[in-house]
């Protein structure tokens, strides 16, 4: 492992408040094998010139027209020559041992070609404080059933947590161009099944970044619900490819049931689309994702008029991440 290079690879869009402490992190790294590549993917502020400032032997910045996330990641990969894969949203941020930690992780599993690490998220700066541990905050040796607990318990792990090694992701293929929302779950969850065993690493730290914006505005479009709909499907074929019972079957039905969730009561049609595909996997024993306010509304008015009253709280920013956003 001690000559492992390892490809750092960002897309860049609009990040200018936030691009230079994200190669910061990146550049500070304690690892000495590391190249960076950022693509900037048309932004219309200053991101590409302040990455031009970090530009280097080590760190590569080429510029696209607009073409989304996933287009930047791909073209990032097709530059990379690393022996591992490290992606990162450029306004997040990797703990100064963060690749090494993970290195060194993956080289007591020798057969290992996966890491994970800890993670957390913050608005302003990283805390370690924010770090709470979950389900998936520990080594698998079935990617079937890393896939299986995420679902059922409904969390995830976000891009910069994974460390990849290359053939991982040449096995499972580009980041879906087509897709604009949940396009890392739906990415990452094809790299995983070209896996055997999911290294954990503690020691490891990333930090992704939570934005302030009303959460609704950016998902409720029917663009975005459709992309939703496209990536349960995507679960769907890839998951029951690799082992099809009950337990998988029931892991992408709750999928499908959180998209109802979550757009209820906008795109009737693609909920109903969803809704079939929930009663051909033979049902779901999801719940709606629940805020100590929903839980009282739930148990008071039923899940349905509770969204339609949390939906009312985002539209008129009455909702604590507003009330943040405009006292700053």
């Amino acid at each position: 492992m001690t000559q492992v290079k390892v490809s750092v690879l960002i897309p860049a869009y609009n990040a200018g408040p936030y691009i230079e402490q994200t190669l910061a992190s990146v550049v500070g790294q304690t690892w000495p094998h590391v190249e960076v590549i950022v693509v900037d993917d048309g932004s219309r502020d200053d991101t590409l010139a302040k990455a031009r400032r970090y530009a280097s032997d080590q760190v590569q910045v080429v510029s696209q027209a607009n073409a989304g996330a996933s287009a930047a990641r791909n073209r990032a990969f097709a530059l990379a020559t690393g022996d591992y894969i490290q992606y990162l949203d450029a306004d997040d941020l990797l703990h100064p041992d963060k690749i090494r930690a993970q290195l060194q992780c993956l080289a007591q599993h020798p057969e290992a070609k996966l890491s994970a690490s800890a993670w957390g998220m913050f608005y302003d700066e990283p805390d370690e404080q924010s770090l709470r541990p979950t389900v998936l905050w520990q080594d698998y040796h079935d990617p079937v059933q890393w896939l299986v607990t995420a679902w059922e318990n409904g969390v995830w792990m976000q891009p910069s947590a994974w460390l990849t090694h290359r053939s991982l992701i040449e096995a499972a293929g580009p980041w879906d161009e087509q897709i604009s929302l949940h396009d890392d779950g739906e990415f990452f969850s094809r790299v995983l099944l070209q896996t055997r065993d999911i290294i954990f690493c503690e020691a490891a730290k990333s930090f992704y970044r939570k934005g302030l914006q009303d959460s609704l505005s950016s998902i409720k479009s029917e663009k975005a619900t459709k992309s939703h709909l496209a990536v349960c499907q995507s679960y769907e074929k890839s998951l029951l490819q690799a082992r099809n019972d009950s337990q998988t079957r029931q892991a992408c039905a709750n999928n499908y049931q959180r998209l109802i969730y979550e757009y209820y009561p906008q795109h009737p049609e693609i909920r109903a689309a969803a809704a079939a595909r929930v009663r051909a996997l033979g049902g779901s024993t999801a719940r709606p994702f629940a805020t100590p306010a929903f839980r009282v509304l739930n148990g008071l008015v039923g899940w349905r008029l509770s969204k339609k009253l949390q939906n009312f709280v985002y539209q008129y920013g009455l909702n604590p991440a507003s009330w943040l956003r405009k006292s700053r």
